[in-house]
């Protein structure tokens, strides 16, 4: 979902890549998204055209379309999503703990904070130093930190690749580190990565990935 920006932006930018979604491609949004709220799953083409009453051909339509918008990735060569924006239907480091003790995976360290005021829920994060490998966890309650394992988490923004999808490339890449020394250490062996993009301090980036999720919530209407 990058753009000029970078990932760790997501999904923020100029002009977002739902700021021009259609009727049809925020109504099979919607559908997935809650249905993967609510059963940590990915619905079939069937699934969402019989409850949307829409052919299946009409739907994997749609979904091509989704896709072509880096809002969605299904597995090369079939109908299978593997990621819809915020979330990944397969284990990743970033995991989003809700009520009652369900958990469901995020795409990267963006998408995990970006989860609770997409859709209005408190969430507990759970992930881990890009560094040390150390648990990292973030609680998110009402939209607003309200504890975190320690004091100076800073997340790792990468940019995005032109012509490939960011779910498989930049979003790997997008993580948190426990400390700054962390971050400092992970880039003096990682001098690749450092040139494509850059280390925030999480309390200063939060209110920014607030406030663009909770726009892309409201505009596909899933808070």
């Amino acid at each position: 979902m990058c753009n000029e920006n970078t990932c760790a932006k997501k999904p923020v930018s100029n002009e977002q890549p739902y700021s021009n979604l259609r009727r049809s491609e925020k109504e099979v949004l919607r559908f997935i998204l809650n249905f993967v709220l609510k059963s940590g799953k990915a619905p079939t083409p069937k699934r969402i055209g019989d409850t949307l009453k829409r052919p299946s051909k009409d739907i994997i339509r749609t979904l091509d379309e989704l896709e072509g918008k880096d809002l969605l990735l299904r597995r090369k060569g079939t109908q299978e999503i593997v990621s819809i924006y915020p979330f990944s239907l397969e284990a990743t480091p970033h995991q989003l703990f809700l009520e009652k003790g369900k958990r469901l995976f995020a795409m990267c360290a963006v998408d995990a904070l970006g989860m609770p005021a997409m859709f209005k829920r408190d969430v507990r994060i759970g992930s881990r130093c890009g560094k040390c490998k150390h648990n990292i966890t973030v609680e998110i309650r009402n939209e607003d930190i309200v504890s975190k394992s320690h004091p100076g988490i800073m997340i790792w923004r990468a940019g995005s690749q032109d012509s490939l999808p960011d779910a498989e490339t930049c979003c790997p890449k997008i993580n948190f580190f426990c400390s700054k020394e962390h971050v400092e250490e992970w880039k003096a062996k990682n001098p690749e990565l450092v040139k494509s993009g850059q280390a925030v301090p999480l309390k200063l980036v939060y209110p920014e990935i607030k406030k663009h999720w909770k726009e892309y919530g409201k505009s596909i209407g899933v808070r």
